[in-house]
């Protein structure tokens, strides 16, 4: 009688792929950074300074803090928190209520803009008990999330595939980005605030709002990756082309 050995099996790899060079992260990081003002202010055409090359560099050391930092900021914490696209809307949502709200009040100032054209897009859709135009609440904060954001952080993805779903900054790296953001604020908010001051409780509405979105954004369960009827991994792998199993990215990679 022939005896027969149980076959064997090689063990399964369960290690998590290997770290990529911070240069690659970072350099994806700093493209964000760029691209998002340059999107937000320049591709537009709507400001004079696209006509002097030089003025739009200068124009970057403000812009880049004032958009790049948050569209990096609300990618990072999108993906370290193993979340996707609709936490990153309405993060942008957020920070676009508090763009056009608080730090350049662009949402209440009746002069922010010195051109009969204001006030012809403002009045038709004017709220008087807020002091706010619907309409300018749906293009400035729509125009936030489309152009200041998304739109940046899903080019710069695209180009980096195979990290677009994992943490890019370290402690430093998102130490100095909010650092950078409440410096471009600041300044944005003392020049726009010495004509015009919106009230206290027209502050605290959009803060309000501001905040309901961001806890939205957060109730959103964390993103799996899809399988296939083959039980392969279909969103959500890592670069050795391996199923995430739902991992969320290692904090502070």
């Amino acid at each position: 009688m022939t005896s027969h050995q149980a076959p064997t099996t090689a063990p399964i790899s369960t290690h998590l792929p290997a770290p990529l060079p911070a240069r690659i992260r970072i350099g994806a990081a700093v493209g964000l950074l760029l691209l998002s003002p340059i999107c937000a202010e320049y591709l537009i055409g709507y400001d004079q300074i696209i006509s002097n090359p030089l003025d739009m560099l200068t124009g970057l050391l403000v812009l880049g803090p004032l958009y790049g930092t948050v569209a990096v900021l609300i990618r990072e914490v999108a993906r370290r928190t193993g979340r996707g696209w609709p936490t990153m809307v309405l993060l942008s949502a957020a920070f676009g209520l508090i763009q056009a709200g608080v730090i350049d009040q662009s949402l209440f100032n009746p002069d922010f803009v010195d051109e009969a054209s204001w006030d012809d897009d403002r009045l038709p859709t004017f709220v008087a008990g807020l002091g706010v135009s619907v309409k300018h609440v749906v293009g400035f904060v729509g125009g936030h999330v489309i152009w200041s954001f998304c739109a940046p952080i899903g080019v710069v993805e695209s180009c980096v595939p195979r990290i677009a779903h994992r943490p890019w900054l370290g402690r430093v790296g998102i130490t100095v980005m909010i650092v950078l953001y409440g410096l471009g604020a600041l300044v944005i908010f003392k020049e726009h605030s010495k004509q015009f001051l919106a009230t206290p409780a027209q502050f605290a509405t959009v803060g309000l709002f501001a905040l309901a979105l961001a806890v939205a954004a957060f109730a959103i369960p964390r993103r799996f990756p899809r399988r296939r009827a083959d039980g392969r991994g279909g969103e959500g792998r890592d670069e050795g082309g391996r199923g995430s199993g739902g991992r969320v990215p290692p904090a502070w990679a």
